[in-house]
């Protein structure tokens, strides 16, 4: 199956990869006319006899079965209309455009239904474990934490969209009742709280940047709490385990009570290989949208809920 890639980022190694082991054959990748850095990249996957030094523009050309489009989201949205024009179907990049304007010619366009958007962890075997566990639970409480490294709004709605499809997907629709946010001296949002809820889920968000922490989902319901931390981990506490005071920690403590515990496959970036696998079959026809593959306008509704916590 013959793949056009537009990209060459840090994160495109990892589309290769998986694509690769998919069975994939990448005939055509560039992204700016004449990148030297898309030309390096090309020359270190052993693909540049399929470097396109026109760009984008030439990989569209190609004779392909279908794209993917892993590049600066700024300019996302004007090449993946161009894409589209060529009815083949698309994998894009997350979170497709930093506008939601930028979205609404997309979802407009005769060929939207070829586009399937890559929310890699809605892949992740430890997600859906946990999206079971929320389905099959009565509800209860979640706390979402959502640190950085860098600091504002368009970093959060980089990675931050992640964890609020995330939420979107495990807990279903929610609104947000209430929130502070607080910006640094410079404008820039420096920590975000919100608390949202639906019929089932009481939910707090807290976003808060520069701090030492793991992107993590904590699920209280019954006597159980659900811990995915970091995202790729999950582990499954029910009640409480005593230890008792020893030379190294002279106080009795009470500490929950691990009874299953996962990690995700490391072979490929979490989630890559299986959403490959989805798009394989999306290509053929014989898998559609799902709960884990979302089309744009299901991208649409985790930005817009994105912009809702963040003004």
């Amino acid at each position: 199956m013959k793949i056009g890639f537009i990209g060459s980022s840090t994160i495109s190694q990892f589309h290769i990869s998986a694509l690769r082991n998919n069975g994939f054959e990448i005939i055509g990748i560039g992204t700016r006319e004449n990148s030297i850095n898309c030309e390096k990249f090309a020359r270190e996957n052993f693909l540049i006899d399929y470097f396109c030094k026109k760009g984008w523009e030439e990989v569209i050309e190609k004779e392909v079965d279908a794209y993917c489009v892993c590049i600066d989201t700024t300019y996302t949205p004007e090449i993946l209309l161009r894409v589209l024009d060529k009815g083949k179907p698309v994998l894009v990049e997350k979170p497709i455009a930093w506008e939601l304007s930028k979205l609404e010619p997309i979802i407009k366009h005769k060929n939207v239904s070829k586009i399937f958007v890559g929310y890699n962890r809605r892949f992740y075997r430890v997600v859906n474990i946990a999206k079971q566990f929320a389905k099959e639970s009565r509800g209860g409480t979640v706390y979402i934490n959502i640190p950085d490294s860098k600091i504002g709004s368009k970093r959060f709605i980089s990675n931050g969209c992640h964890m609020v499809d995330l939420a979107r997907y495990l807990f279903g629709d929610f609104k947000i009742n209430n929130k502070i946010k607080i910006s640094n001296d410079s404008g820039e949002m420096a920590y975000l709280t919100a608390f949202c809820s639906n019929k089932k889920w009481t939910i707090t968000i807290n976003a808060h940047s520069l701090i030492p922490a793991n992107f993590s989902i904590t699920i209280n319901s019954g006597k159980n709490v659900f811990e995915l931390s970091p995202i790729e981990k999950y582990s499954l506490f029910e009640g409480l385990e005593i230890i008792e005071p020893h030379e190294n920690f002279p106080l009795r403590r009470y500490v929950p009570k691990v009874i299953q515990s996962e990690f995700e496959d490391a072979k490929f970036k979490p989630g890559f290989n299986e959403m490959y696998r989805q798009f394989k079959k999306f290509i053929l026809g014989s898998c559609i949208y799902t709960q884990n593959i979302i089309d744009v306008n299901q991208a649409y509704l985790t930005l817009e809920k994105c912009y809702e916590l963040i003004k």
